[in-house]
């Protein structure tokens, strides 16, 4: 409860320019990665921040036995690592391009005296770092508590979220190029397993490949095989 005998400030954020961000980024070095290559090692110190002018980059974590699981994929107008950058955190991850990448890169302290110069940029960053994170906890769901058939249901689902973009009634494109193991290493299981679990899938026609993307026929039709139609407060499809 608010103590009115004392004064109250109220800081209203203005609204969240696009554009603005990658303006401030554009004036710093350019660095392009082939498909494949490794942008930062998890025992690596950053050099700075980087931003993605276009492709998609991997968050990926490696087991001891050499399995990879991929965290979150980075998409054009996101920027890297932040847990470094603002918390202070070592970084323990690796992160590489999963399409060709053009980043930005600049000075940590840069980066971190614009955000506090614009707090409009720095809300939306802690807007996206909490839609990840929701992502990432509903993944753990889909993991811990389903075969290997959900999990894929659930990588799927994910990408749609994250990715996915809606021409018509209850058909969603997945707009990133996603490999087998690609849909393995977010679901956590072996690429062959992913792969009997996508046939499952063409099979029963919930999704089908237009080019190099994955097509989800109908989204409700997920939604109702991971029960998540009848869970209230999720996050809807967004085209």
């Amino acid at each position: 409860m608010l103590d009115f005998s004392q004064e109250v400030t109220i800081v209203f954020v203005q609204k969240y320019i696009p554009g603005k961000l990658s303006t401030f980024f554009s004036r710093y070095k350019t660095i392009t990665y082939k498909k494949g290559e490794t942008i930062l090692r998890s025992d690596d110190k950053p050099q700075g921040v980087y931003y993605v002018k276009t492709g998609f980059v991997k968050l990926n974590t490696i087991f001891e036995n050499g399995r990879e699981h991929t965290l979150n994929i980075f998409k054009a107008g996101t920027y890297f690592p932040m847990m470094w950058a603002i918390g202070r955190i070592p970084n323990s991850y690796f992160f590489h391009a999963q399409t060709e990448v053009i980043i930005y890169r600049a000075p940590k302290a840069s980066v971190l005296r614009f955000l506090k110069k614009n707090p409009d940029v720095l809300f939306e960053l802690t807007r996206r770092i909490l839609i990840g994170l929701d992502g990432i906890l509903q993944n753990i769901e889909f993991i811990l508590c389903g075969d290997s058939y959900h999990r894929v249901l659930g990588a799927l689902f994910l990408s749609a979220k994250r990715f996915g973009e809606q021409k018509k009634e209850g058909e969603i494109t997945i707009k990133i190029p996603l490999t087998h193991q690609d849909i393995a290493n977010i679901a956590g299981i072996s690429r062959e397993t992913a792969t009997l679990a996508i046939k499952r899938l063409r099979k029963k026609k919930i999704i089908i490949y237009k080019k190099r993307f994955i097509v989800i026929v109908s989204i409700k039709t997920i939604e109702k095989e991971l029960s998540l139609d009848k869970k209230e407060g999720r996050v809807p499809i967004v085209a």
